[in-house]
Parts: C-alpha cells; structure tokens; sequence
C-alpha cells in the first residue's frame, strides 16, 4: 500500500513531500484541488485536526495510517511500469497514430483499465482526440440488443476535472469480458472485448437432492 500511495502522491501532488504516514495515507484517497504547496499544508493541517477529533491520539492515528500502509492490497488504476507486459495488451486504432492499451487492475474486483498511447513511442497520453467510449456487451452481440453505457476516465469519479489529469495519466475503468465501442466522428466504430483472467474452477457442489431427467434443448 506504501508504494501504490507515494505513487498516487508523485503523480498527483509532485509539489508536496509527505511529512508522515497520515499524509501518505490521506492524499493518497483525499483530492485536493490546488496547486500551492503552502496551501496544501495548511489544508492537511486542518485535516489532521479534524481527524485527531475523533478520539485518537496523534500517535494512534500515526500507528494506524503506518499498519495500512504495510498492508498488500489489490489495487486499480496504475499504469504499467517499464517492462511489465502480463495482462497488458496494445493494439493500434485504425486510420491514427494511437493504440489503445489494456492493463489489469484489481484480479478480485476483475478490473482492467484502457488508456491511449502513441503506436511509435508507446508514451501514454491524455484523450488525444475527439471520441466517446463505451461498455457493453461483448463485440459478437448483435448490434439491436446492445445496451451501452458512456464511460467517463476513473479521475473525474474522484473530483478531477478533465483538464486535472496529469499529462499520460487518464485512464478508463473496465471489466474482464466487457465489450467496449469506441466512436470517433468521420470513422467506422472500433469494437472489442476485454480478457479474462483464467481462474480455478471452484470445486462442484452437489446438493443432496434428487435428480429429475429432462433435455436441455428442444427443437
């Protein structure tokens, strides 16, 4: 949790050094929508107050942010590192210089996330044209029973506005099998699923119970 944390914080905060773990921990969840880092200690200041409020005592609300801190979690939304490859998968857009990159978030909530970068370079980069972007079934349903749901990047979810994403750090939230539409003006629709990650098969339950005989199809 520690790592992911000062991650979010260098992506996000880049002006602010952490002065404790409560820090680490509070903006690593807590949006703060300013850029002064002057402002910005003054606002965790406040914060802290608030918290200590509760009933704990600093130490305690320090013990309790350093034990989460510690903890492994399963998280969504970090873009691969240099030379990560399992889950990740790049294919390029028809008629642009863009790809599309798939990576995989959380295994037990099933996530992945998509984020556009540039087929030559690889570099990822923030909504690099007009289009609109959404989930639904996988590609093979036919087009009249797709219900489709316009997707928006995880950041604005957590009170970031479009232009307070971080250049290359805008992604899209979804999920293993989903079937996703991307619709750019003047071009053919780009359709695809997402993977699944293989999982092993739960052992059967059999109930006890008596079975009755009949066919699974008619005609």
């Amino acid at each position: 949790m520690r790592e992911i944390s000062m991650e979010a914080i260098r992506i996000h905060y880049p002006f602010h050094t952490p002065r404790n773990d409560w820090e680490i921990l509070y903006l690593s969840c807590a949006p703060y929508r300013g850029k002064d880092p002057k402002g910005l200690r003054r606002f965790l200041d406040e914060q802290l107050e608030y918290a200590l409020q509760d009933g704990l005592t600093y130490q305690e609300l320090m013990d309790d942010a350093t034990s989460t801190l510690e903890e492994h979690v399963d998280i969504t939304g970090f873009k691969p590192r240099p030379g990560e490859t399992y889950g990740v998968f790049i294919r390029p857009i028809p008629k642009s210089e863009y790809s599309i990159r798939l990576f995989p978030g959380s295994a037990a909530n099933r996530d992945y996330c998509l984020d556009f970068v540039l087929t030559a370079t690889g570099e990822p980069v923030n909504s690099p044209f007009k289009f609109e972007l959404f989930a639904g079934p996988g590609p093979d349903t036919p087009m009249g029973f797709i219900p489709t749901v316009a997707l928006r990047p995880m950041d604005c979810a957590f009170g970031f506005s479009q232009d307070q994403i971080p250049p290359g750090e805008e992604k899209f939230l979804l999920r293993e099998g989903q079937g996703c539409i991307l619709r750019r003006p003047g071009h053919r629709d780009v359709r695809f699923a997402v993977p699944t990650r293989r999982r092993p098969e739960p052992p059967k339950q059999i109930p006890d119970a008596d079975f009755l005989e009949l066919p699974a199809y008619i005609d």
